[in-house]
């Protein structure tokens, strides 16, 4: 049978089966006995309903007995003790027993588990003492999985492993069964007896298996049904004698099954079934599925080393199903590394990706990308149209996820269907909110072959409950608008790409910070005099190349030293000819006393310039102006030294300082933002400074510290006087209280704990967790980067060891507390 059906056309799940509680059926397999005991007495709780058949016992006169009511005391014992001297109970299955009943002496395999605090003991009837011995099993198991690690690749793995598991169990039809991305099945290995039709390639719907019945084969690995038309067997009491919850048979081998899954056989034409679970990387991969045409039981030895040769498959995956992609992952990794390397090279990472060869499209087999950054979109190669493109990043907005990927991007966006042609497939990444990487894949029409009709709706029309479907014909599914799907090895290349890019842009970001903050601290500086700012921003824009590349907390420091050597000069000789010029103008006083002594009535001409001058004026005044000069040089000269002090572009290596120094130089220079104005009174400085020992540190990065955390507190004080009036600025006026302490004295060779204080608003909760991220800030936009925070706290942390931490409520101010070590320690010791 051949149809053809777009993609997104209904699938009707099984409601019904996914809600089966397949774990707790209440019955079990009639091949086998179940009894349920409790510990250490191996008292009887529950047993199985068909012990009067082997025993020729009701398994309610059982109950509550000792186990010695079926196995002599020897039995028990050795029982007891295998229990209590494994570590799992999986060591000792299966345990040889005999039982005597009416049918005479019998041989069993018992087969021990524990659940809800219970002891399971299965008995299974074998033929002798040991139906097996080890050598009838070694080889045969040996030379299997020596043939399965000799496969040359994927597909030969898989026809190894199911014809080794025939060979073993002589099942009419092996199948390795594979799960794809959408949980449906492939068979990818087949062995099969003569003229029976061969499975390979089917497709099987995921409905096939429920997740419960997928969550059960994660944890009892192998299932069998001898006899698929058996009668179920009851277990009494149907509930847990102490919990009174129903018995859960998760991981019984007897466990009966659910009558959907028999009913499953029967359509099929099979007596007799075999699950053994593959696992890869902790995840249901597929499974190993065994059909027999007629009634067949295995032993319990073979069906371990069917398991084993499972296990021992499960081990090749990793390597032999990524083998033939070797190649492909080898170029994907280049490709990512060259990529890396033009972003790091090009001061835009765009230009990176895109400028040169190979560029972002040879990140997967893709004819389309889409970088979209700033509200803007750059496309390459055959992609949507920029407003799609725009539509398909508002929609990635909603889904918060760092990496998405799917083959068929009409099953999330329904108007992708118009341009599926070319974006069937989308693999994006998220740099930040709506800014993404996208790559596109055209639409690859496929045909499906399924095992059964994959859209079967179940026949509701009677009250009966829902068969599982009888039709096992060959269908034949065109499926549309699905591209070919993404490789993990496209996703992890894709990803780190991701990480790359957001490493590049918050160092590009923290370079820009820094850039835009020593500028407006030269503006700041220079307003005072014009051809002083001029120069300084000439020397600024020649070493702008060389900044960008210095260490992270440097700019403030270099430009702050900049400006003080610049004032320095002009400074000095000011000041160092004021006496001079003092002296001059008191002997030119003298002389003209002098000689107003001598010529005590000056001719008319002399007597008119003295008083249109104001002579007895000046010689008043010339010497308090300069004095008023002098006091003014000094005050310049202090400025500077303050400059000097807080920048220490000269100690970029660690030394001992006064960190005092440092507060107090962070406090001059912002002295006019703490002075009074018009419309507020001064913000009080209140210091609490203990007697410290030097510190020894790197000082331009500390300094900055405090730089960034006064200009907070500054921040946050005059954004609350914007909402209070005068009177209220008055009556509590603003305040920031500093506090050094030394601690920790008795730990190694101590601590100095800042604290930074504010009277402000304070901070919420949730903005408080995330005041050291980077980008993240309280401020608005024209006032704060989001960064000063995030690199106190790394100079703090990274560089000097120590730790910084924020106190605030709302309401109640703002707190910093920043400690580090008075002794830095030796590389050595760091690393120990």
């Amino acid at each position: 049978m051949s149809k053809s059906a777009l993609l997104e056309s209904p699938t009707v799940e099984l409601i019904d089966c996914q809600k089966e509680p397949i774990h707790i059926p209440g019955s079990i397999q009639p091949h086998g006995i179940l009894l349920v005991l409790q510990e250490p007495d191996l008292q009887i709780l529950h047993a199985s309903t068909n012990t009067k058949d082997f025993f020729g016992v009701p398994a309610e006169s059982l109950l509550q007995k000792d186990l010695t009511c079926l196995l002599n005391r020897f039995q028990v014992e050795n029982l007891k003790d295998a229990i209590a001297n494994a570590e799992t109970l999986a060591e000792v299955n299966p345990i040889s027993l005999s039982i005597s009943s009416h049918r005479g002496h019998g041989w069993y395999n018992g087969i021990l588990h524990r659940t809800q605090d219970s002891l399971f003991l299965e008995l299974e009837p074998t033929a002798s003492k040991q139906s097996l011995e080890f050598l009838d099993l070694y080889h045969p198991v040996r030379n299997a999985a020596t043939r399965i690690q000799k496969a040359q690749d994927f597909h030969s793995l898989c026809q190894i492993v199911a014809k080794e598991i025939r060979n073993l169990t002589g099942f009419d039809r092996v199948m390795v069964y594979k799960f794809n991305h959408e949980e449906h099945g492939v068979v990818v290995g087949e062995d099969c007896g003569q003229d029976i039709p061969s499975y390979l390639g089917l497709h099987y719907p995921s409905t096939d298996i429920p997740p419960q019945a997928r969550a059960l084969y994660l944890k009892n690995w192998l299932r069998i049904i001898p006899d698929a038309n058996y009668a179920a067997v009851s277990v009494v009491p149907e509930r847990h004698a102490h919990t009174g919850q129903p018995l859960d048979l998760s991981y019984s081998v007897l466990r009966s099954v659910s009558p959907r899954h028999v009913r499953y056989l029967q359509n099929m034409g099979v007596s007799a079934s075999m699950s053994i679970s593959i696992i890869k990387d902790g995840q249901l991969w597929g499974l190993v599925a065994c059909h027999h045409y007629q009634r067949k039981y295995i032993p319990y030895e073979i069906r371990t080393a069917c398991e084993f040769l499972a296990q021992v498959l499960s081990l090749h995956l990793p390597y032999k199903e990524n083998q033939e992609d070797y190649a492909y992952q080898l170029h994907l990794k280049t490709v990512q590394n060259q990529l890396i390397e033009y972003m790091f090279q090009e001061g835009n990472f765009v230009d990176g990706l895109m400028k040169y060869q190979p560029n972002l499209l040879e990140i997967g087999k893709t004819d389309g990308a889409a970088i979209c950054l700033d509200g803007e979109c750059k496309l390459v190669g055959k992609t949507p149209s920029k407003k799609q493109v725009e539509n398909i990043a508002r929609w990635l907005d909603g889904q918060h996820r760092d990496v998405f990927s799917t083959d068929s991007l009409v099953k999330h966006i329904p108007e992708a269907e118009t341009y599926k042609d070319i974006a069937s497939g989308l693999l994006a990444i998220a740099i930040a909110p709506h800014q993404y990487v996208m790559w596109f894949r055209p639409e690859v029409i496929q045909t499906v072959t399924w095992g059964r009709n994959p859209h079967y709706v179940p026949d509701r029309s009677s009250d009966d409950e829902p068969s599982p479907q009888n039709s096992f014909q060959e269908w034949k599914e065109q499926v549309r608008c699905k591209s070919l799907p993404w490789q993990k090895g496209e996703i992890e290349a894709a990803t780190q790409l991701q990480n790359a890019i957001i490493k590049i842009v918050l160092h590009q970001f923290q370079k820009l910070a820094q850039i835009n903050k020593a500028l407006q601290e030269s503006e700041k500086r220079e307003r005072e005099k014009a051809e002083k700012l001029q120069m300084t921003l000439d020397e600024l824009q020649r070493t702008q190349a060389q900044l960008v590349q210095n260490e992270k907390m440097s700019s403030l420091g270099q430009l702050v030293a900049g400006v003080a050597h610049e004032i320095c000069n002009p400074v000095n000789f000011i000041y160092g000819n004021l006496s001079h010029a003092d002296t001059y103008a008191q002997d030119l006083i003298d002389l003209v006393e002098m000689y107003q002594q001598h010529y005590p009535d000056p001719g008319e001409e002399i007597a008119a310039d003295a008083e249109e001058i104001d002579l007895e004026f000046l010689k008043e005044d010339l010497p308090k102006i300069l004095s008023s000069m002098q006091v003014g040089a000094e005050r310049i000269r202090g400025l500077v030294q303050s400059l000097r002090s807080f920048s220490r572009v000269d100690e970029s290596d660690m030394k001992e300082v006064d960190i005092h120094e440092g507060i107090d130089s962070s406090l001059l220079i912002l002295n006019h933002r703490l002075k009074a104005r018009a419309d507020r009174p001064a913000v009080q400085v209140v210091k609490e400074y203990a007697d410290l020992p030097l510190v020894e540190c790197y000082p331009s990065q500390l300094n900055q510290v405090f730089m960034n955390l006064l200009v907070n507190a500054l921040d946050a004080l005059e954004e609350r006087d914007r909402h209070r009036s005068q009177e209220e600025k008055k009556a509590n006026p603003s305040q920031i209280k500093i506090a050094t302490e030394s601690i920790g004295q008795g730990e190694g060779n101590g601590w100095v704990q800042v604290c930074i204080q504010d009277n402000g608003a304070g901070i919420s909760a949730s903005d408080r967790e995330r005041i050291f991220e980077p980008f993240f800030t309280t401020k608005s936009r024209d006032k704060g980067t989001g960064m000063g925070l995030a690199i106190s706290h790394q100079i703090v942390v990274e560089k000097h060891h120590g730790r910084i931490a924020c106190h605030s409520e709302p309401g109640k101010g703002t707190e910093f507390v920043m400690e580090i070590p008075i002794q830095q320690q030796p590389v050595a010791e760091k690393s120990a």
